[in-house]
């Protein structure tokens, strides 16, 4: 497939040390990798990323303010103000110095705190403390954190992991969110890492997706309070069947929540027939240099495997990566199950890959999460 030159959107790990233990984590944060890069690959590696044009950089983890270096990876990935730059963060950690550092250094960066409860006590249901224990007491911790990028006039938004244990109290979250002034970003629980492990307590079923979903959706558009809230799914039918089968159009789902399939792009959909774009525009590395498709799945998965910037560079990996080739080479002829046949294969294109693989399957296997494949 002749397609994108180099990714546009790339999830950047840069270290898997944390100093909590989530029960959603999809990398099993924890402790760092023993060969994790040095601050000065990850400089070099950050400038052949913008040199290459990608323009939207998330640096997460783990957590990025356990590294001693953290603030200079932060002013060096700055220094190229036209990318949509993120910092993803637990949110414990922070000071009001490192605050001020934001605001004063790194002005563009968006500081995304994940807060996955409206009080310490649904906070605590997720997240857990380096012992195993409900963070409750880090909840305060955090949101005075939050309260100091507001004061501060930071860029900030908060991020809320919605799994089957905190679902329930999402639309609370909204209200919290609201009084803060800030953005809430609901995003659909995947599977990976210690997530994997706790699947059949946080993994959501298509019926529970689908009421919560049409819900949010009817508040979207009648409740103000909901105006800042945005939602992102693994793939493109866990926003478009529950809300199309539910009377809603494809350009009422763009225009209520910003979202819309890959496969609605002209250049994209030139290229190929399915609506999952990990490796084709997005990847993800590790903090070891390893690149995955992407985000929901990106450290220590030996099938997804791309290769290593340490053999090349970032832009040798993504030009030459034999996985990456026949991902980008799938046809949505190929893949089993309903989707060759299903009515939303133009907007959805197969379903989530990454799924499919850590299900159990092949890169041709369905999306098992699939109501359409279940009834099947």
């Amino acid at each position: 497939m002749e397609g994108y030159k180099s990714p546009l959107f790339i999830d950047f790990d840069v270290t898997l040390a944390c100093n909590l233990r989530c029960a959603h984590c999809n990398v099993d944060a924890g402790a760092p990798l023993t060969n994790e890069m040095s601050c000065e690959e990850i400089k070099t590696l950050l400038t052949e990323m913008f040199d290459i044009g990608v323009y939207d950089l998330a640096l997460t983890g783990g957590e990025p303010l356990t590294r001693k270096d953290w603030r200079e990876l932060v002013i060096h990935t700055h220094q190229y103000p036209a990318w949509k730059l993120t910092l993803n963060t637990n949110g414990v950690l922070w000071t009001e110095e490192d605050v001020q550092f934001m605001v004063e250094n790194a002005p563009h960066f968006l500081v995304a705190v994940s807060v996955d409860g409206p009080t310490a006590e649904t906070y605590g249901i997720l997240r857990r403390t380096a012992a195993g224990t409900p963070a409750v007491k880090e909840f305060e911790k955090v949101m005075h954190t939050i309260h100091l990028l507001k004061e501060y006039g930071a860029k900030y938004d908060i991020n809320y992991t919605i799994t089957k244990k905190n679902i329930e109290y999402f639309f609370d979250m909204v209200h919290v969110v609201a009084e803060l002034e800030g953005q809430l970003l609901g995003l659909k629980f995947f599977p990976y890492g210690r997530g994997k492990i706790n699947i059949n307590e946080l993994e959501l079923d298509y019926n529970t997706w689908a009421t919560f979903l049409r819900e949010a959706t009817r508040l979207k558009e009648e409740d103000s309070t909901f105006e800042k809230v945005v939602m992102s799914t693994p793939c493109p039918w866990e926003m478009y069947v529950p809300l199309l089968t539910d009377g809603y159009t494809d350009e009422d789902v763009k225009r209520i929540w910003g979202f819309e399939t890959p496969l609605k792009n002209d250049y994209y959909r030139m290229m190929r027939d399915i609506g999952c774009n990990a490796g084709v525009t997005s990847c993800a590395l590790s903090p070891d240099g390893s690149v995955y498709p992407c985000g929901t799945v990106s450290a220590k998965i030996p099938p997804l495997y791309c290769g290593n910037i340490r053999e090349g560079g970032l832009l040798h990996v993504w030009q030459n990566s034999p996985f990456l080739k026949k991902l980008r080479e799938l046809k949505l002829s190929q893949i089993e199950g309903h989707c060759p046949e299903c009515e939303f294969k133009e907007l959805c294109g197969g379903g989530c890959r990454a799924r499919a693989l850590i299900h159990g399957g092949g890169l041709t296997a369905h999306d098992p999460l699939c109501p359409l494949n279940q009834k099947r």
